[in-house]
């Protein structure tokens, strides 16, 4: 599974969110990250990139645990992950 860490407000999570139809991986989770998604802040704790989400969004986490944060890598991993 392919995680996609994203925040409600967050220009760059929006963009990236725009660029590809999540609807139509069916490798993708997206985790909302908010104070009411205890899941989403668990998984990522679980991947250890709880100090970079304070710096940093959107994150992709992908089923190899490769982490990736620009948006452009984020938009053709996702492009990829569909064709």
């Amino acid at each position: 599974m392919t995680y996609l860490f994203t925040k409600n407000g967050c220009g760059k999570c929006d963009w990236v969110k725009k660029q590809v139809d999540l609807n139509e991986i069916e490798d993708v989770k997206v985790m909302q990250l908010d104070s009411d998604n205890s899941d989403a802040l668990a998984l990522l704790a679980y991947f250890e990139c709880v100090a970079l989400s304070e710096k940093k969004l959107p994150i992709l986490v992908s089923k190899d645990r490769e982490i990736m944060t620009s948006v452009g890598d984020i938009r053709n991993y996702l492009v990829n992950l569909n064709a």
